[in-house]
């Protein structure tokens, strides 16, 4: 039966408990394994703008990525960086936490509050900023803008 508790993923606490009081390692995986692939960013992508109702061209260009290599993250030629996550994250309008959920998938560091280059994207996400907005505010803080100095990953 579709939504019965038997259907329901268990929390990320549930399974950091299960990992903890597994035997070990190897009998964690067999237990738990199903659940525990790591999507390929090119389809958390995918998803994002079928959940948004954008085309990909859309997203790369309101995420003011190269259009050859927007089109590499999303056919998954290309590994994206932090900063090209961060840049996908405004053109989809995301939320803070939505960014953080990105940049999760990705297998990057979450946004850091504590860091003033990341408490200023976290600012601009949460009060709805563009990204044209967060380069001018980390260019009055003297800081690198998003996708300035980026090494492609």
């Amino acid at each position: 039966m579709a939504g019965s508790r038997s259907d329901r993923k268990p929390s990320t606490r549930e399974i950091e408990h299960k990992l903890f009081a597994a035997p070990s390692f190897e009998q964690f995986l067999q237990e738990n394994g199903d659940g525990m692939l790591t999507p390929k960013i090119c389809y958390y992508l995918a998803e994002l703008c079928r959940a948004r109702g954008l085309k990909q061209a859309e997203a790369i260009r309101r995420s003011g990525l190269d259009r050859t290599y927007g089109y590499q993250l999303f056919n998954g030629t290309r590994k994206p960086s932090r900063d090209k996550l961060l840049q996908l994250a405004f053109g989809f309008g995301l939320t803070v936490e939505e960014t953080q959920d990105l940049l999760r998938t990705a297998q990057k560091s979450a946004l850091y509050p504590k860091i003033l280059r990341d408490a200023a994207v976290m600012q601009c996400l949460y009060k709805g900023k563009s990204l044209e907005d967060l380069q001018a505010l980390l260019s009055v803080l003297g800081l690198t803008s998003i996708g300035g100095g980026d090494r492609d990953e």
